[in-house]
Formats: C-alpha cells, structure tokens, sequence
C-alpha cells in the first residue's frame, strides 16, 4: 500500500492562503481541520513561529474540502465502523440562531487598499494613518494593500511591483508602520508600534 512519504508541511502564507480563498474565520477554520482550543487555528497562520500541519491534520481539511457531504459521511461511517466513538453536529445547537460573523471594511486611501478583517474601528483608524504617513513619505505607491487580520492582531502588508522599490523605500514604508500600527508584520518579523488603542468592546 503506497504512503505518503517526505511530507513537507504547507508554510503560514499558504494556508492564510487557503482561509482567504475560502473567507472562512479562524473559528471555522479551526473547526475544518479538526484542532480545538488548545491549538487554534491562528497557530497555523500567525505568530514570529507559526505551528506546522502534520500531514494527518491536512488530509482532514483536504478530505472535507474534496468530499461532498455523502462521501463525508460514509467515511464517519466507515469510522463507527472501525470502532470509533464520536459525536458530530455542528457546534451551536439548530434551535440557536447562528452568531454574525463581522463583516470586513476596506477604503482606499492614496492608492493604497486598507482592509480590516473584521471592520474594527481602531484598526481602521491605524490603517488610515499609516497611508497618511506613507504619502507623506512618498513611499504610498509601493504599498499595493495593508490588512489587518482582526482574528490575530496582527497587520500584514503587500508591496506593489513597482520597479522604485529600493532599502531606502522599505524603510521608509516600515517608519510610516511602527509609527502607526500596533502590531505588524515586516520581512518576516513581528513587531509592535504606534499607540496601543482602546478595545472596541
């Protein structure tokens, strides 16, 4: 019977990749690939050392996603089958309505797109001032979009393919980020700045 051998993992950008194309949250992505509490989803795709997916953990999110819901089923089936106990429904009860999930806000401002995963106010507010800062320091037009992953506090930016784009451009985009932005990611780095804002709850 053939395995799967020199399994390489999928790395963070890939599977926040993956969360995009699906638009799910990190509680329904936790939910796709089996994980709990313990180890959330934002484990995988966030953080200065990100979490690998064992090969076991993709092939239930691959399966999930490949299988249409009979052939879900008959491999739970198959489960029961082998031996196994378990329960599976969905996690809020059919008789509770289902909780909204926030709704992300974007504008443009000097070229460049802000987006806040969940439409919080304060993100928004930092965004805003990291495209004033940016065009101040004209470096706005190499800075395709800054987005603010609410589920982790953490913003990430892409720059745009723009043949200008030198060390001093880079730096530049990354003093216009730490003199705004509370967290942020920068070649590959975590790191804090700007003023830590009131919650918005």
């Amino acid at each position: 019977m053939k395995t799967i051998q020199n399994y390489v993992p999928p790395d963070a950008r890939s599977l926040r990749c993956l969360q995009d194309r699906l638009g799910y949250s990190d509680a329904r992505m936790t939910e796709l690939a089996g994980l709990d509490a313990a180890t959330p989803w934002s484990g995988f795709v966030g953080g200065p050392e990100p979490r690998s997916l064992g090969r076991q953990r993709l092939f239930f999110v691959a399966a999930r996603l490949a299988l249409d819901e009979d052939a879900w089923q008959r491999v739970l089936a198959s489960m029961h089958e082998l031996g196994a106990r378990f329960d599976y429904a969905e996690p809020q009860a059919a008789s509770a309505p289902p909780a909204p999930e926030p709704a992300a806000d974007e504008e443009r401002k000097f070229g460049m797109l802000l987006i806040s995963r969940n439409g919080s106010f304060h993100e928004m507010e930092q965004l805003r001032e990291f495209a004033h800062f940016a065009h101040e320091l004209d470096v706005s037009r190499f800075v395709h979009s800054a987005f603010y992953d609410s589920d982790i506090d953490l913003c990430r930016f892409s720059f745009a393919d723009h043949d200008g784009l030198d060390a001093a451009s880079r730096d530049r985009i990354f003093d216009a980020a730490r003199k705004t932005i509370t967290r942020f990611e920068f070649d590959g780095r975590i790191y804090q700045g700007g003023i830590p804002p009131e919650s918005d709850g």
